[in-house]
């Protein structure tokens, strides 16, 4: 009988291994597959995050930046006990500061029949040579096979995703899942907002706020790059948002911190023009400062610039407009990884500081 069981079990492995795995290309798919953007339409063929258009409209630096994936998701639904994923990127894989699961990761999150949201495990190719491969495996369907799981996976923060395929086995079920239309929160912010130090992609403060908030969130952060500019306002104008968050400030510091009144309310005055969502202007975090009176007074200058734009904004009569505070936000010693990024801890509590704030924000506020 032992033998028998045995027998059974290596039959069985090798029926797993040869069993063959149907790969999909998701942007054949259609046009509304990639979720986390807003000018699908127009971005037919590949996982960059700004129209087009803005090639040569935006800086050079935002537009090479809008080529990375940060905040994008694929979302597909499947009943198969193995997921894999692969795909190539232009970049290098990680940075002194950021892995590699963050700077060119993949993360995979289920919701199952009743709703629960269940993080994935992976079994990943550590080399990340030519074609990076991801597997999740022992996928387990706790409220039955036949259903399956809603799967939502995020694409790498800071790499450009030039070609992914995933894949299961032949006989089992792989259907993509088209964006929401629901109303974005969009975020225009630095680096923290387009993911620097999560250690994997899922950890983004504005994935985090995604899946909990269950909003659709688009991630216009541009590491190193956000300067309230009016040619990056000009295309957020464009969106028909239900929030508009604004977190420049940690690119506003020193020499740029007087910029930051007559663009903000430059800006502001964009958005305007044609939307009368919320905006939400959020103050530069830190916890550095316990080290570094210098350091304080940079910060503490760019949020005073902000402040001033906020109540001259207000006096003009400018409605539904909101300041995070650095209290709010409450970063504390052990959230830095070098004094400027968040940790997985620090994307966290920024997550925690934003949907506290969004909740009050879009309670009170009616379209």
């Amino acid at each position: 009988m032992k033998r028998l069981i045995i027998c059974f079990l290596m039959i069985s492995s090798v029926l797993e291994m040869s069993a063959q795995t149907k790969w999909i290309n998701p942007l054949t798919q259609g046009n509304d597959i990639v979720h986390g953007r807003w000018w699908n339409s127009e971005l037919k063929d590949n996982y960059h995050r700004l129209t087009p258009r803005a090639e040569g409209k935006v800086r050079g630096a935002v537009w090479g930046l809008a080529q990375q994936s940060a905040g994008l998701s694929v979302c597909f639904h499947t009943n198969a006990p193995s997921v894999k994923v692969r795909y190539k990127v232009t970049g290098g894989l990680n940075m002194f500061h950021m892995p590699t699961t963050g700077v060119s990761g993949v993360d995979l999150y289920a919701t199952d029949a009743n709703g629960q949201l269940r993080w994935c495990a992976s079994k990943f190719n550590l080399s990340y040579k030519d074609t990076i491969n991801y597997e999740f495996k022992d996928l387990t369907y706790f409220t039955g096979e036949e259903q399956g799981y809603d799967y939502e996976l995020f694409l790498p923060l800071y790499n450009e995703v030039t070609w992914m395929e995933i894949g299961v086995a032949e006989d089992r079920e792989l259907r993509f899942l088209p964006a929401s239309t629901e109303q974005p929160i969009v975020v225009y912010g630095t680096s923290i907002a387009q993911g620097a130090c999560a250690s994997r992609t899922g950890m983004a403060w504005t994935n985090i706020l995604h899946r909990e908030s269950r909003y659709p969130v688009i991630n216009l952060g541009f590491s190193g790059n956000a300067l309230i500019e009016e040619e990056v306002f000009r295309f957020l104008a464009e969106i028909d948002a239900r929030l508009f968050i604004i977190d420049c400030l940690p690119n506003m510091v020193t020499e740029r911190t007087e910029l930051i009144y007559e663009r903000l309310l430059k800006g502001i005055a964009i958005l305007r023009e044609k939307s009368a969502a919320p905006i939400l202007l959020v103050e530069h975090n830190y916890a550095n400062g316990v080290s570094s009176q210098q350091s304080v007074n940079w910060y503490t200058h760019s949020n005073e610039e902000q402040q001033r734009a906020y109540r001259t904004l207000r006096k003009q009569g400018v409605k539904n407009l909101f300041l995070l505070s650095h209290k709010e936000l409450g970063f504390t010693q052990d959230s830095m990884v070098e004094g400027i990024h968040p940790n997985d801890l620090g994307m966290r509590q920024y997550a925690d500081a934003y949907l506290k704030k969004i909740r009050k924000i879009l309670g009170k506020h009616k379209r």
